[in-house]
């Protein structure tokens, strides 16, 4: 009996580590591939964050050049910076340029259009009695009236803060440069378009401390940034205490006090002068995803779990029923035979298999000890 015992033992003790080593080799593969589908799926999500953001920039620069061009090569605006800076300019100015700025405010929201001269403004459009004041330099006004091409871009404006402005010259008659007009949408309407297209999205624009943005939109300081947009109070907070993602391709899993998962990245953005102006902070909540494949990859481990249990469960059986006991039975019989007991019954043959052959050699072995046992007790 203890020779049964140590046989089962020896196989359970091989049997149960090779099963569950395969099981932890499949589980662990399960796993990857959960993981896997779970970063392809937020890849994609922030994918389509990232396009979105570059598209709708690219279509705002676009239109905003568009807009500026056309009010640059506007006879009446031609006519007006001819003038000297007086009512009637301004006057001239705003009826050419007020149904334009009354048309993007209506679609976007909020709009700039202003005519600026010798880095001075001779006409706002939605701020029509601000005027005159000197702006400071910037590169890319320089460029267009250099130049006498319109070009679009990223900006600071200290009136309404970060913005695409398209700006193009207005041109005198012998092709000079005289002033530009500069239609400029701010980014609140274009991260609002972001976040009514793709459900779920944050975004946070943060600018460097050192640009003295308005108080109008300066919002909490963070370190060396100030937030010049921001689309949820959760958002900015998490960004104040967790000043780690504050640099260009940040991307990993951040945790909202709210118990809400956001996969975060960031992407620098530059300024007129082509350097880095500030971030732009892009969130998606992965919190559905997580959960859903938290629950998917739960089910599959506990499925997992349960074939490989009930494999192992029948493997036992199967080697149990086919090897050891037949094994066991044999040796029993085998030791029953070299203690002369038993010489009698016949060993039966139950197994086809090499198991078989060996029953087919014990009984063989018992017939011969029959026969010279049989021999031996004839007298002479």
């Amino acid at each position: 009996m203890a020779r049964e015992n140590t046989l089962t033992r020896e196989f359970l003790r091989h049997f149960i580590p090779a099963v569950l080593l395969n099981a932890v080799l499949v589980l662990g593969i399960l796993a990857l591939g959960q993981y896997l589908l779970i970063r392809q799926a937020e890849d994609q999500e922030l994918s389509a964050i990232h396009n979105e953001f570059h598209q709708l920039t690219a279509v705002y620069a676009q239109q905003v050049l568009g807009a500026a061009s056309a009010l640059a090569g506007n006879p009446g605006v031609v006519a007006a910076f001819a003038t000297a800076p007086s009512a009637s300019q301004r006057t001239q100015l705003g009826a050419e340029s007020d149904s334009l700025y009354r048309a993007l405010k209506a679609q976007y929201g909020h709009a700039i259009v202003v005519f600026i001269a010798n880095q001075h403004v001779l006409y706002r459009a939605n701020k029509p009695t601000f005027y005159g004041d000197h702006i400071l330099p910037r590169p890319d006004i320089s460029e267009v009236i250099k130049t006498g091409l319109p070009v679009a871009d990223l900006g600071l404006l200290k009136i309404v803060g970060y913005s695409v402005n398209g700006v193009a010259p207005v041109l005198s008659n012998n092709g000079n440069a005289i002033g530009v007009a500069q239609v400029s949408l701010p980014i609140a309407s274009l991260y609002g378009r972001i976040l009514h297209d793709i459900p779920g999205s944050r975004i946070a624009i943060l600018i460097h401390h050192g640009v003295t943005p308005s108080n109008k939109f300066q919002g909490k300081a963070v370190g060396d940034n100030v937030f010049s947009y921001v689309s949820s109070p959760d958002f900015q907070e998490y960004i104040a205490k967790h000043p780690n993602v504050l640099h260009a391709n940040y991307t990993g899993i951040a945790m909202f006090k709210n118990g809400e998962f956001y996969h975060l990245f960031v992407i620098p953005l530059t300024g007129y002068d082509k350097k880095p102006l500030g971030l732009a902070v892009f969130g998606y909540n992965v919190t559905n995803t997580l959960r859903i494949a938290a629950i998917t990859l739960g089910a599959s481990l506990a499925l997992s779990a349960l074939v490989f249990l009930l494999i192992g469960l029948n493997l036992k059986h199967f080697v149990e029923r086919r090897i050891l006991a037949p094994v066991v039975e044999l040796a029993r019989r085998l030791r029953a035979i070299s203690l002369g007991e038993r010489l009698e019954q016949s060993v039966k043959q139950t197994e086809t298999n090499e198991i078989g052959v060996l029953q087919t050699a014990a009984e063989r072995l018992r017939k011969t000890l029959l026969n010279m046992l049989s021999h031996i007790k004839k007298p002479d």
